[in-house]
C-alpha cells in the first residue's frame, strides 16, 4: 500500500479531475452471474425462454437490453413493463452473485483506495446498469463505499441510453473540473466524445485492444493495467 500511495503522488493533477468508472467489464467482472437473473426475468415475463448474448449487448443499458429482448419475441415496450422486469431482476440478483465468480477487476479495490486519498480526484460511476443493479454489484465485492449515490451515474426512465447517462454525469463536473470516462466498451467510447469528455479504455470486458483502437479512445491500458499506468495516462490526459 506504500507503493500505491508513492505512485498516487506522482499525478501532476494541475486541474481537479473527476474519473467516471464503467462497472461491468471496467471494475468487475461477474462472469455470467448477473446475465443469469437478468435473463430469468424477462422469460419471466414474457412466458419465452430468454438467452442473453453478452458479446452482443456489450455496452447497452439495462434498459435498452430489456427492450433488445422483448422487441425479439415481439412484446410491445413500455417503461412499466421494463421496471417490472428490472425490479424481478434485483430481486434475484444478489443469491446469483454469491452463487457466482465474481471478481473485481485489476485489484480495482486498491486503485480506489489510492485514488480517494487525492484531494483533486473525485470517483464517480458512469454505468449501463440502473441504480439498485448497480449498488447491489458495487457493494458485492466492497466498492460501493467509493462512490456517493450522487456520484452513481446510471439508467432511468428519462437517462435510458449511455449518451444521455454520460452527457448527465458531464453536467455534474465543476467549473474547471476535467472529466475521463474509463470503460471496456466501444459505446463507453462513442459516449463520451458525444459528451466531450475524455476516454480511458480497458480491453478488460468483451473488447480487445484492436477492437477498441478502432474508436479512437484517448488512451488504451492493456488487460493487466496497474495503478501506474492509470496515473501515467490521466497525467498525459490533462
Amino acid at each position: 500500500m506504500e507503493a500505491q500511495r508513492l505512485m498516487v503522488s506522482e499525478l501532476k493533477l494541475l486541474k481537479e479531475v473527476k474519473l467516471f468508472w464503467d462497472i461491468d467489464g471496467t471494475l468487475l467482472k461477474t462472469n455470467g452471474a448477473a446475465a443469469v437473473p437478468f435473463a430469468k426475468a424477462v422469460s419471466n415475463f414474457t412466458g419465452t425462454k430468454i438467452i442473453l448474448d453478452r458479446k452482443k449487448l456489450s455496452g447497452f443499458t439495462d434498459f435498452e437490453i430489456v427492450i433488445s429482448l422483448l422487441q425479439s419475441v415481439n412484446i410491445k415496450t413500455s417503461l412499466k413493463n421494463i421496471n417490472i422486469i428490472l425490479e424481478n431482476y434485483a430481486e434475484n440478483l444478489p443469491a446469483s452473485l454469491k452463487q457466482g465468480a465474481v471478481k473485481k477487476i485489476n485489484s480495482t479495490d486498491q486503485v480506489l483506495e489510492s485514488l480517494s486519498k487525492v484531494p483533486q480526484v473525485e470517483l464517480a460511476i458512469g454505468t449501463g446498469n440502473f441504480l439498485l443493479g448497480a449498488k447491489i454489484k458495487l457493494h458485492h465485492v466492497g466498492l460501493i463505499k467509493y462512490f456517493a449515490t450522487n456520484n452513481i451515474f446510471c439508467a432511468s426512465d428519462y437517462y435510458w441510453s449511455r449518451n444521455l447517462i454520460i452527457e448527465n454525469a458531464r453536467n455534474s463536473l465543476t467549473k474547471g473540473q476535467i472529466g475521463i470516462v474509463i470503460g471496456d466498451s466501444p459505446k463507453d467510447i462513442i459516449s463520451a466524445k458525444n459528451a466531450g469528455l475524455k476516454i480511458i479504455s480497458t480491453p478488460t470486458g468483451a473488447h480487445s485492444q484492436s477492437e477498441l483502437k478502432q474508436f479512437l479512445p484517448d488512451l488504451i491500458l492493456s488487460p493487466n493495467w496497474k495503478l501506474k499506468d492509470l496515473i501515467k495516462g490521466i497525467n498525459n490526459l490533462i
